[in-house]
């Protein structure tokens, strides 16, 4: 409660993107087996931080950060890929857990939306399975069957990233808003989260031969505003960060120039992550 206080009232954050994230060892499968007993635990907490969300007025974006069927990433959650597109158990179970989800929250006045997947990554699509887009939009209908207004989240494979947008196309349901994460160019977002060696990276600078400053940025992030322009859709930036040991003040800055960026186009964005 006094986290979601402190966001609320003195950050005066108007929204949290909620992860619904289960761990494994890299690599490790996850199984289908026991994926209720821990969604279950999962909602629990959510339930208990609602009405706290509600009396500090902040909105909640519910992220089914670990679908069923993924695998550990090498940061240890289960992510979006994997038997997710290669196992129709799993991609039934998928439809069936937004089905739940959705009669659950469908009177909840905290949430603003449904992130129903977390940076999807479809390798490989087996046959008799659906694409990420067929998949997606199954679950946006089995949604709309129970609550009809509730904002849909949907990101792009691969991983969310900018230009995952340059290729999809929106689904056939009302009121879907699009996503994209970003963390461009990762040399500096990231230095020393995998790699613990090498040079400070700076922003603005030069990284890997290519100036990077608020110009370049939006040119990375020119996927997302084509998207945005050509099918005049709503959209949000689920994760952007950058890590807090950047030299000097570099992750300020790239901060700062990420958010004009952002409001310059009428998107919302949430920051990763609160107190991380």
């Amino acid at each position: 409660e006094n986290g979601l206080r402190v966001l609320g009232r003195d950050w005066n954050a108007n929204l949290i993107r909620w992860q619904l994230i289960r761990h494994g060892r890299p690599g490790q499968p996850s199984s289908l087996e026991n994926y209720d007993a821990w969604l279950e635990g999962e909602l629990k907490r959510l339930d208990a931080a609602l009405p706290h969300c509600e009396k500090f007025g902040i909105y909640v974006v519910v992220d089914l950060h670990s679908p069923p069927g993924g695998k550990a990433t090498v940061s240890g959650y289960i992510g979006s890929d994997d038997r997710l597109f290669t196992d129709r158990k799993a991609q039934e179970k998928f439809v069936e857990v937004w089905r739940r989800l959705a009669a659950r929250y469908k009177g909840a006045k905290a949430i603003w939306g449904y992130d129903i997947a977390n940076e999807p990554v479809e390798e490989f699509v087996e046959e008799g399975c659906d694409d990420w887009h067929a998949l997606a939009e199954r679950v946006a209908r089995a949604i709309r069957e129970i609550d009809p207004q509730r904002a849909i989240i949907v990101e792009a494979p691969p991983w969310g990233s900018p230009e995952s947008l340059a290729d999809f196309t929106p689904i056939a349901v009302s009121n879907v808003v699009y996503s994209a994460h970003m963390y461009v160019p990762s040399q500096f977002t990231h230095q020393g989260v995998f790699k613990k060696t090498g040079e400070p990276v700076i922003y603005p600078g030069v990284i890997d031969g290519k100036l990077w400053d608020k110009a370049a940025l939006e040119r990375a992030l020119a996927p997302v505003i084509k998207f945005q322009k050509d099918f005049h859709v709503h959209i949000y930036m689920g994760e952007f960060s950058a890590i807090r040991w950047a030299p000097g003040d570099s992750a300020h800055r790239y901060l700062r120039d990420a958010i004009d960026i952002f409001e310059k186009h009428d998107w919302d964005w949430s920051y990763h992550a609160f107190r991380e």
